[in-house]
């Protein structure tokens, strides 16, 4: 993630909490929030480490306590325009996530937006991917809030951190370790090697039910470079509904908001003038361990392709082809995690990598692993969450743009809520509006067939449906 950075591609996400204070005798506060985030900074350990590179390049980058580390220096307060509605909120957004972070603090920037509509307060958080990915960003959220409302204060904790290590101690470090990663080279080759005739298999057995990691066909108009500046909007749906269409069809709650994402990318491109006449490749990320497995913080992600179903009219056909491609998909991702395409990076020299990503630059993301549009569904908390008494109203999440992928759509469950996220290329994408209310016409679509008593989806795609 930190590799891929590079002029407009930049790798923070981006997560958002919708505060309620009237839950809280006392209202908003700014000093109250200052008190907060003092108390619980050290709940986010990664948030007071800075990345600093290894001498050559011979050996990842490391993360070390960042010993000027200063939280007021990562923490904004800002009021959203009037009359405080989510386009102006969206709006704002957009102009906060469209910077880079600077490499030589902690990673990572907390926006404040009070002057919502409802009195409520937004906390747009910025971090790069790297510290950690989706499943990891639920692990931080439940540091931080808590499940009934607290009013005592906990007292910041003592933190000490010590000065940073030399470049001559990096280097040592690097020599150090420097075998144990040149004995993974082997590994990994033989692995990618074996993830090769795994995948020709799978093409053999049941051709196009799911994008190889080499196919580059059906990219679509999201297959481009990024400009500088983004479009955001979301909206929250009710997860009932699409539970109506999950029970209705016997598919996954994943079907069906893949389904309404084809759907609604295809409204989009419908009304520029190129309805789509053959599916796209989604890029969808898949985690490698689950929360508690994971040994240390960080980014345990892979990344899988997923067919998004653009080319098909019809609801229920969309929501079947849908339901097959997500399920060879996973399949997929089983059968090849083992030789996850991200341990290539790990093992290819800093220099090899730095000329892959200029090339990508250059050629619209040719080489990017990200491709077209990136689809994320993260099951989020399913209880009440609270900031000390401060009810958190609402989630949003976000996951990064990239050379070749310039939309990306994620979900987030919180409680009933089904919170959705649309972040795009301003230039691909000048409005993302229309892509959240063609989601909730697909939804629609769904539910009417759903309430007619529909029969099941509960059979394989027909071969028309994904040629």
């Amino acid at each position: 993630m930190l590799r891929l950075d590079r002029g407009n591609a930049y790798n923070h996400t981006l997560k958002i909490a919708v505060l309620d204070p009237s839950t809280d005798p006392q209202g908003w506060s700014r000093p109250r929030m200052q008190q907060i985030m003092r108390e619980r900074i050290h709940l986010l350990p990664v948030f007071r480490q800075r990345c600093l590179s290894t001498p050559f390049g011979i050996h990842q980058p490391i993360w070390v306590d960042d010993p000027e580390f200063d939280l007021d220096a990562h923490v904004r307060y800002v009021a959203c325009p009037a009359p405080g509605g989510m386009k102006e909120f969206c709006a704002l957004v957009e102009q906060v996530y469209a910077n880079p972070l600077d490499r030589s603090r902690p990673l990572w920037q907390l926006w404040v937006v009070e002057g919502l509509e409802g009195d409520r307060v937004a906390l747009v958080t910025l971090f790069h991917h790297a510290y950690t990915d989706g499943i990891g960003a639920i692990g931080m959220m439940q540091n931080v809030f808590s499940e009934v409302p607290e009013s005592n204060s906990l007292g910041p904790a003592v933190w000490r951190p010590g000065p940073l290590p030399s470049p001559s101690r990096r280097l040592g470090w690097a020599l150090r370790d420097l075998p144990a990663l040149l004995r993974q080279v082997p590994i990994t080759v033989r692995a990618l090697r074996e993830r090769v005739q795994i995948e020709r298999q799978i093409a053999c057995d049941r051709p196009n039910l799911s994008p190889s990691s080499t196919d580059r066909s059906a990219a679509g108009p999201f297959q481009r470079a990024l400009s500088r500046n983004r479009r955001f909007a979301c909206e929250t749906f009710q997860l009932p509904e699409l539970r109506e269409i999950s029970a209705a069809f016997g598919v996954t709650i994943n079907d069906v908001f893949l389904a309404c994402v084809a759907g609604s990318v295809r409204r989009h491109l419908t009304t520029a003038g190129s309805a789509p006449d053959a599916p796209m490749v989604g890029s969808m990320p898949l985690s490698l361990k689950p929360l508690a497995e994971r040994p240390s913080p960080g980014n345990y992600t892979s990344m899988d392709y997923v067919w998004l179903h653009t080319e098909i009219a019809d609801p229920i056909e969309r929501l079947r082809a849908s339901s097959a491609s997500a399920k060879a998909t996973k399949e997929h991702f089983a059968a090849t995690k083992d030789a996850d395409l991200s341990k290539i990076v790990e093992i290819i020299p800093g220099p090899v990598v730095s000329a892959l990503v200029w090339a990508n630059e250059k050629t619209s993301g040719r080489y990017s692993p990200f491709k077209n549009i990136g689809v994320s569904n993260v099951p989020g908390p399913r209880r009440q969450l609270y900031l000390g008494q401060w009810k958190l109203d609402r989630w949003f999440s976000t996951g990064q743009v990239a050379h070749g992928a310039v939309l990306n759509i994620t979900v987030w469950s919180y409680g009933d809520q089904f919170n959705l996220g649309a972040l795009a290329d301003a230039e691909a994408v000048p409005d993302v509006w229309p892509l959240i209310a063609g989601f909730r016409s697909s939804l629609d679509e769904l539910l009417e067939s759903a309430g007619s008593g529909a029969s099941p989806v509960n059979s394989p795609a027909p071969s028309t449906a994904i040629n």
